[in-house]
């Protein structure tokens, strides 16, 4: 039976870029593609949970994120080149063949994009904690901002260039402390939705936890520190920046089903989806997702694969077993 401790870390060439990829295991391919802000290192459990189960995990750091090399550009980080990044690993790691898919946040989001771009080469997908949502009339950074108006919100704030990785660079402890959290996690009073125009940044907001929850082992919150100590936050930011082009450059797809069997994981707890019942999430993403199962674990939250190691890799089995 494998273990973390089996987890090989190797440096592969990905379309021109130095990537830092996990593997583990023999067998059919699992792709894991993480989210913001995190790394390879989310994956752990799951990685060792599929190579248990006969598959290859392949788990790689993504532009800009640990040690895979950051993109020159901030238009660089538009959907077109993450997938065609996402192209060539399927490529590399099953020489083309279609590849069961996983994602989680940001991960997730370019999950959504590559198998509606590239459906030929996803046999399966499993997306956690970020729905298949209706394409918007308007691109969503411009909504945002007529919503929020004048009010602090952290999508709005990323925009800028320099600005937010400046504060989560100089305290990269503080802003993981501050998002690494349960929904019950104990903590000051956070500041959200105050003006902007009374400064500062985004750490002081979201009030400062007085309690680490389990599942954020000190082993585990000093490996994404030193992981944002190598390569900055900049990187996981500018996917941020690039919502507007994305939202243009995804047009042509805004009707087209997922057709390959498809699990969302996601908990109940968690912001992403403003207390949306299970049923809410199927009518809003059924007419895209023919073949959807989903999974809601009630009072859990956004970090949904570490909250929740064994219910998430439970439910990835079952659904894999069918």
């Amino acid at each position: 039976m494998y273990s973390v401790n089996d987890i090989a870390l190797e440096t592969w060439q990905v379309t021109g870029l130095q990537t830092r990829v996990a593997t583990l295991g023999e067998g059919p391919v699992a792709l894991f593609i993480h989210g913001w802000p995190e790394c390879w290192y989310c994956w752990r459990e799951q990685m060792v949970a599929l190579a248990n189960a006969g598959y290859r995990a392949v788990a790689p750091d993504m532009p800009g994120f640990g040690e895979t090399a950051s993109l020159p550009e901030i238009s660089d980080y538009n959907v077109v080149r993450i997938c065609a990044f996402m192209q060539e690993l399927v490529e590399q790691a099953n020489a083309g063949e279609p590849v069961l898919l996983i994602g989680h946040d940001w991960g997730a989001i370019n999950c959504w994009q590559f198998v509606q771009r590239h459906p030929e080469m996803v046999s399966r997908l499993i997306n956690m904690s970020v729905p298949l949502r209706p394409v918007a009339d308007v691109p969503p950074i411009e909504f945002l901002r007529g919503y929020f108006g004048e009010n602090f919100f952290y999508q709005i704030y990323f925009q800028q260039p320099g600005v937010a990785e400046a504060e989560f660079d100089a305290d990269p402890e503080g802003i993981l402390r501050a998002l690494y959290c349960s929904p019950d996690t104990p903590r000051d009073p956070p500041l959200l939705g105050r003006s902007t125009k009374e400064g500062g940044g985004w750490i002081g907001r979201l009030g400062k936890p007085t309690q680490q929850p389990d599942w954020v082992t000190d082993e585990a919150l000093n490996y994404y520190i030193d992981a944002y100590r190598h390569s900055g936050f900049a990187g996981g930011i500018n996917y941020y920046r690039n919502f507007d082009e994305n939202w243009r450059l995804m047009l042509p797809w805004r009707d087209s089903p997922i057709t390959c069997p498809v699990l969302f994981i996601v908990g109940s707890a968690d912001m992403t989806i403003q207390g949306a019942s299970e049923n809410k999430l199927r009518e809003m993403m059924s007419d895209r997702l023919p073949d959807v199962q989903i999974k809601m674990l009630q009072g859990k939250g956004h970090w949904i694969q570490s909250e929740a190691t064994a219910d998430v890799n439970a439910a990835m089995l079952a659904f894999l077993a069918v």
